[in-house]
């Protein structure tokens, strides 16, 4: 709750009764009171939901600080672009949303008709094994069509991961802009 004096300059043409949300998403009620204007705070959202960061403890986020990075990242330019007490300038914004799809770009996945030949119709785990008249029971190797769908694959995934290790090099250019 806020009680702020209500000048007459600041009145004329204006209504001193609002309802509307705040930064934090929190319901922001005012209304006149003789010569102050009255000023009710819900309760806001917090950072976390407020950006999208997903639940994690401290100790999560310690011991896998790789696999939380970006998400980390993200919250933390979502905060910037629209939560924060500081200005983002459309420039900044640009920059912003553009790290936003490339730190969370999804990892790359094998196609419908590559899974049609590493899988096909009437597939099972079991058919990845040889089980020879020993007893030992061990993996099946890859077909000529497997392992040139499996060397795509890699290089489809080292290509991704080419690009998120830049997209977090460029966020860590940006943090000292980060601040508020």
């Amino acid at each position: 709750m806020s009680i702020e004096t209500a000048y007459p300059e600041d009145r004329a043409g204006s209504s001193r009764w609002f309802h509307g949300r705040g930064r934090c998403d929190e319901h922001v009620w005012s209304f006149p009171l003789w010569g102050w204007t009255v000023k009710v705070y819900g309760r806001g959202k917090s950072y976390r939901k407020l950006t999208g960061l997903p639940k994690y403890s401290i100790d999560w986020i310690i011991d896998e600080f790789d696999a939380s990075f970006n998400d980390l990242a993200v919250a933390s330019l979502r905060y910037h672009m629209n939560f924060s007490v500081c200005w983002c300038s459309d420039e900044q914004r640009t920059t912003y949303m553009d790290l936003v799809a490339r730190l969370t770009e999804p990892a790359p996945t094998f196609t419908t008709a590559e899974m049609g030949i590493l899988n096909p119709p009437g597939w099972t785990f079991e058919d990845e094994f040889e089980r020879p008249p020993n007893g030992n029971c061990r993996m099946r190797e890859s077909t000529p069509e497997q392992k040139t769908i499996y060397a795509a694959f890699r290089e489809r995934e080292h290509a991704y991961n080419e690009r998120i290790r830049q997209a977090r090099h460029d966020f860590v250019d940006i943090i000292p802009e980060l601040w508020s």
